[in-house]
């Protein structure tokens, strides 16, 4: 008898483990494009809440709506974990009971970024008997349309509902897209127990730290080498290779089989620094065991071919050292420990001093050296407040900002306001990355401005600086082979990537019909091992977070500053009688964004007269007990009508009213 069935028989004897107890909380959720979904109008938040997070629902559609969000109370600090209402959505949180197992993906599914699947099973189908485990809970970074947006995380709704059945959440690895949600979402699904590798436990205490809610939150380190028992989940974990540490994928067993998520991965024979290799052995073994269904990262599922091993990358780096004749600078992802530690050697060896710039490459080479997979003599590291008293031929600086982050330490090089380094003749600057997909313009903004400065810029376009963490064609259909499923689910990318890796499957032996596609919120349900997409669906927006701040944030907020972005503002001012409302002296017009003023002096009387001259035809026909908002409303338009006919344009208009 293996694990697994020996396993499940217990579980049947004794009934499994109880459910977790919750408190009440709550919840929200937004989409792409700046704009808004649904929100219950007349939800209240208590008034013992904080209002910490600006937090905006989009959904599917790009509709938008206005969305209270709370949060519970911590010390005033940029970070901070918001509460969140529950919502009503055309696709209800809540599923029907259903006997088997359901994969829920929430978040993944229609973006690189922000992943989220829940696996609920019922050995009864009966409502009382479901269990749920979470795989993942990250973040995304927002769209160029996101105006003002931080971060965009999964719509937790469904797990709100359903957060008494919540057993545990398992995180495969330390990257944002796959932890960055946690601290804000745990706090409204009664923060139960997270399962990690030493290192993703670390990163997710940073996180949880910054937020105040490591007390809170209970985070265990797991061994890829055994088996957890999770309510009526068997959980198996396999190391596999990434650009970052620590990466394992996950597999859930249950009476109705074996489901196998790989995470991120690719197969790397020769990965950097004191990395692990991937465990083909485990992979083999489960692919013995009759697996339901593979769900496999589809990052890279159009590229053929195989990725470039890490190992590689390094000496091509080492090359560019060697050869500079003053600073090197060289920014890169502070997750790339084994690049990190590549390059550290390579300082050594071409006597060059260390700094290091940036927050998250700090805590990052922090956190490694804990760990031992950095190895550093502390004697190279060096105070950048001190960088002007070395001489350039024996600098290595180490930064963020290989995505052209606005506020990135690089970014701020090229904007020339670093508080520290000054880019100058004579500089290496190697970015060691490639654009993850919207980046693009940001990062050829920052390469164009070292240029300019007269830098000597080395990117992933002139020279294989920087390898893909993501498998290709040919390690996807390895990993295809190695498990062996009788189902396979793509995920983890836009709908084309998966349709592109739902192809590859196809033309290496897996039936059609055994391919499955879903989008964020759909159901794939398995009883009796066959599996089916279901008709119900969850509620599956993105939720939008906006800095700090108290109050809600809805589709008004969001639609005014994509008016503002692209046709400026108009404001007309109003002085009027407080008892008779009726004017005291002539409108007066203000624009920002829309035109200059001096420029257009005659439109900006001409408008001021027609808005006085309709106002006082309009309030002749008024009671004195004319409403605020009806006022503003004639007079947006009023000049919305003048504006389009005189200038076609369609600024944002907003009437200010006084009364004396």
């Amino acid at each position: 008898m293996d694990k697994l069935s020996e396993w499940i028989n217990q579980t049947v004897e004794q009934g499994g483990d109880r459910p977790i107890q919750i408190k009440s909380l709550s919840k929200t959720q937004a989409k792409k494009t700046g704009q808004k979904s649904k929100s219950s109008k007349n939800h209240k938040p208590a008034k013992s809440e904080n209002f910490n997070k600006k937090i905006m629902k989009v959904n599917k559609s790009g509709n938008t709506k206005k969305t209270h969000t709370s949060h519970k109370k911590h010390t005033p600090r940029k970070t901070q974990a918001p509460k969140m209402p529950k919502k009503q959505s055309s696709s209800s949180p809540m599923l029907k009971p259903f006997k088997g197992l359901r994969i829920v993906p929430i978040g993944g599914l229609d973006e690189v970024g922000k992943n989220m699947t829940a696996y609920e099973y019922n050995p009864t189908g009966q409502q009382q008997d479901k269990e749920i485990i979470v795989v993942d809970m990250g973040f995304q970074f927002p769209e160029d349309d996101m105006l003002g947006v931080d971060y965009v995380i999964p719509d937790a709704a469904y797990l709100e509902e359903n957060r008494k059945y919540i057993k545990a959440i398992v995180i495969t690895h330390g990257h944002l897209d796959h932890i960055g949600g946690i601290p804000y979402i745990l706090p409204n699904i009664n923060f139960p127990p997270i399962y990690a590798t030493r290192l993703t436990q670390e990163l997710i205490h940073k996180r949880l730290d910054e937020f105040k809610l490591t007390k809170q939150a209970r985070v265990h380190t797991i061994d890829p080498t055994k088996p957890l028992k999770l309510g009526q989940f068997f959980i198996e974990f396999f190391r596999v290779a990434h650009s970052i540490p620590d990466a394992v994928g996950v597999s859930i067993g249950t009476r109705e089989g074996k489901v196998v998520y790989t995470g991120d991965f690719k197969f790397d024979e020769n990965p950097a620094g004191l990395q692990a290799k991937q465990d083909v052995e485990k992979m083999k073994q489960l692919g013995r065991q009759n697996v339901l269904a593979l769900l496999s990262d589809s990052t890279n599922a159009l590229k053929p071919g195989h990725t470039m091993s890490e190992s590689e990358i390094g000496p091509n780096i080492e090359k560019y050292i060697a050869e500079a004749k003053g600073r090197v600078i060289i920014a890169s992802f502070s997750s790339l420990i084994g690049r990190i530690q590549q390059i550290f050697e390579y300082a050594e060896k071409y006597n060059r001093k260390i700094y290091i710039s940036g927050r998250s490459i700090k805590d990052n080479i922090d956190i490694g050296l804990k760990l031992g997979l950095i190895k550093l003599k502390t004697s190279q590291i060096h105070d950048i407040k001190k960088l002007k008293k070395s001489d350039d031929d024996n600098v290595l600086i180490l930064t963020t900002g290989a995505q052209g982050e606005s506020m990135s330490a690089l970014t701020r090089m090229a904007r020339k306001d670093h508080p520290h380094v000054r880019i100058k003749q004579g500089d290496t600057v190697i970015i060691s990355s490639s654009p993850i997909v919207g980046n693009e313009r940001a990062i050829f903004s920052v390469v164009n401005n070292l240029c300019l400065i007269g830098a000597n810029v080395i990117h992933s376009q002139i020279s294989a600086i920087h390898t893909s963490g993501h498998a290709y064609q040919e390690e996807l259909v390895r990993m295809m082979k190695l498990i062996r499923p009788k189902y396979f689910i793509p995920v983890h990318g836009e709908y084309f990537m998966r349709q592109a890796h739902k192809e590859l499957a196809i033309r290496n032996g897996i039936p059609a019909d055994k391919c499955l596609l879903t989008r964020n919120g759909g159901v794939i349900e398995f009883n009796n091992k066959q599996a089916r997409i279901s008709k119900e669906k969850v509620q599956a927006n993105y939720i939008l977070i906006d800095g700090l701040g108290q109050g809600d944030m809805g589709s008004r907020v969001m639609s005014e500053r994509q008016s503002l972005a692209q046709n400026g503002v108009l404001m007309v001012i109003l002085t009027l009688d407080k008892k008779t409302k009726r004017l005291k002296e002539e409108p007066n017009i203000l624009s920002r964004g829309f035109m200059y003023m001096h420029e257009y002096e005659e439109i900006t009387k001409e408008l001021a007269a027609l808005v006085g001259s309709n106002y006082r035809t309009f309030i002749s026909k008024k009671s004195q007990n004319i409403d605020r908002k009806e006022i503003k409303s004639y007079v947006r338009g009023v000049a919305q009508r003048y504006v389009h006919q005189k200038l076609e344009r369609r600024p944002l208009i907003v009437p200010i009213i006084f009364e004396k």
